[in-house]
């Protein structure tokens, strides 16, 4: 009878969803400790950016823009609205419906908060050459489906193969 193997269990550092939990921990991290002076969180200025690009969506169109839940939408959303850095109005062509738009407020805060954007990525990046930053990017989005797979080329056949 064969004596069973032992397990292997994988060093946390060779486990992609870890280390991608601890980047996002990190990204966040770095963000927030440069947007406190406006009082952003990484979250409301990914919502801010999403009605900055695309300007009187509703509210569950904008959760799945930003891929977060319904209730932190909402949650969200209401923060901002108190601060005055958005607005709700009725839709014109569903009454029933309300949409979203960033108020003069919160476009300005959102054109402001730029550079702390460019330095929070920056650091987020730092130990990156810049071409390997491009290629995180790139690899990032291709993980979330945002990415266009390459079509695979065909081989290419040597000299000596053909007719």
């Amino acid at each position: 009878m064969k004596k069973p193997r032992p397990a292997v269990i994988a060093d946390l550092l060779e486990k992609p969803g870890h280390l991608i939990r601890r980047a996002h921990q990190f990204s966040v991290a770095v963000f927030e400790d440069l947007a406190a002076r406006d009082r952003i969180t990484a979250p409301q200025h990914v919502v801010m950016t999403a009605l900055f690009k695309h300007p009187g969506i509703d509210q569950v169109t904008l959760a799945n823009l930003v891929a977060l839940d319904k209730v932190t939408t909402g949650t969200i959303v209401s923060r901002l609205e108190r601060r005055g850095l958005l607005r709700r109005e009725q839709s014109m062509q569903d009454r029933r419906a309300r949409i979203l738009l960033l108020s003069e407020a919160g476009r300005q805060l959102l054109l402001r908060m730029q550079e702390t954007v460019r330095q929070s990525q920056a650091s987020l990046l730092a130990n990156l050459s810049a071409a390997e930053g491009r290629e995180l990017v790139r690899l990032l989005r291709k993980l979330i489906g945002a990415e266009p797979a390459q079509p695979r080329r065909k081989p290419a056949r040597s000299r000596a193969a053909r007719p």
